[in-house]
């Protein structure tokens, strides 16, 4: 979801490429091979073009918090193992999340191509940056496009007031003429680095977004979100407001990403904080829309309904209503004509990392 809030003062905007280059320096400088360290330079940058801050360069800082720290390995043994035609496992190796996805997708991809669909759970993982990114490699290659992935000790459970789940972000996407539907959210109230951002920016935390009950959120030396108060699951606290769904999406993308693949959660609990292997579990799947009607026939119906959507009576004070990824297609113009902004506390820390590991500042 694109950042909403107003830039803090000096905020900078850095040209995509200039951008890129840096965070693969620094990926470099940690051990992290040239091409994989360019492809996770590809998705924290796309991240940032799409106005999602909280995933962009940002999140350099729980890569290099890792691999520094040796919990990630850098010289992963990727197995996929198929169980049947269209579905697969692949045992990650403690990879970087942003190399297993890729790797996920490609295999659920080939297999799509083969027989129509094909659908990968992903064990021994981390963080696998955005989950549209992933999405949308299927979509552009005509296919539904579906990711989900989960982590722990970030979100508590309906009724609990325990951090154990993650945020569990998923992903879903289809193909259409001008419009594309591009779904990607978590299933807390808002993402971890949402709350991140707020608080680097000096942004007071909505109700609603952690526990009432616990102490309230603060960053911890490296700027990351501490565990002082767990997120709610969409839909807030209790069920009065419909937060057991959330619980219940949550859960959903736990199960697909961990029992499937064989990742229990305790596993992610204890790596959670960067000290242990962070034990993640991902989902990729892949549909071909061709395989249910032509299309150029869906993408005809996908008009149809955002047309009656978008010509909906209007709440006060708004003018449009959105369909899921425009706001992040009309953030990525202004972004790669302006460049991708960075705020101060951005800039500290990455001038921090870049001193520390001997790259030039950004």
């Amino acid at each position: 979801m694109v950042e909403s809030a107003a830039l803090p003062a000096g905020t900078v905007r850095i040209e995509p490429e200039r951008a890129h280059r840096f965070a693969r320096r620094l990926l470099e400088a940690s051990g992290v091979p040239k091409a994989d360290a360019s492809l996770v330079a590809d998705v924290l940058i796309r991240a940032d073009l799409r106005g999602i801050r909280s995933h962009g360069v940002a999140r350099l800082s729980y890569f290099l918090i890792r691999l520094t720290g040796g919990t990630i390995n850098l010289d992963p043994q990727m197995k996929f193992s198929v169980g049947s035609p269209t579905t697969g496992i692949l045992d990650a190796d403690n990879a970087i999340g942003i190399l297993a996805a890729d790797r996920a997708m490609t295999e659920a991809l080939t297999l799509a191509e083969q027989y129509g669909s094909g659908f990968v759970a992903v064990r021994n993982s981390s963080h696998f940056g955005y989950a549209g990114y992933w999405s949308e490699r299927a979509m552009r290659q005509g296919c539904i496009g579906i990711s989900l992935s989960n982590s722990g000790r970030r979100a508590t459970p309906t009724f609990a007031s325990q951090s154990l789940l993650g945020t569990n972000p998923l992903s879903v996407t289809i193909p259409g003429n001008d419009t594309d539907f591009f779904l990607d959210m978590a299933t807390t109230s808002v993402a971890v680095g949402k709350i991140e951002t707020a608080l680097r920016e000096g942004r007071s935390v909505p109700d609603g977004w952690t526990d009432a009950n616990a102490p309230p959120p603060g960053l911890d030396e490296n700027g990351v979100l501490d565990y002082s108060a767990p997120l709610l699951p969409l839909g807030g606290a209790g069920d009065d407001t419909g937060g057991h769904k959330g619980y219940g999406l949550s859960l959903m993308a736990e199960l697909l990403c961990g029992a499937l693949s064989g990742t229990g959660l305790q596993d992610r609990l204890d790596g959670a904080d960067g000290h242990a292997p962070p034990a993640m579990g991902h989902f990729m799947g892949a549909i071909k829309v061709a395989g249910f009607r032509s299309p150029g026939a869906v993408a005809d119906d996908m008009d149809a309904t955002f047309e009656l959507l978008r010509s909906a009576k209007k709440a006060p004070g708004r003018d449009r209503v959105f369909i899921h990824g425009e706001p992040e297609t009309i953030a990525e113009t202004e972004n790669r004509q302006a460049g991708i902004p960075v705020t101060p506390p951005i800039w500290e820390g990455l001038t921090v990392w870049s001193e520390r590991l001997g790259v030039d500042p950004l």
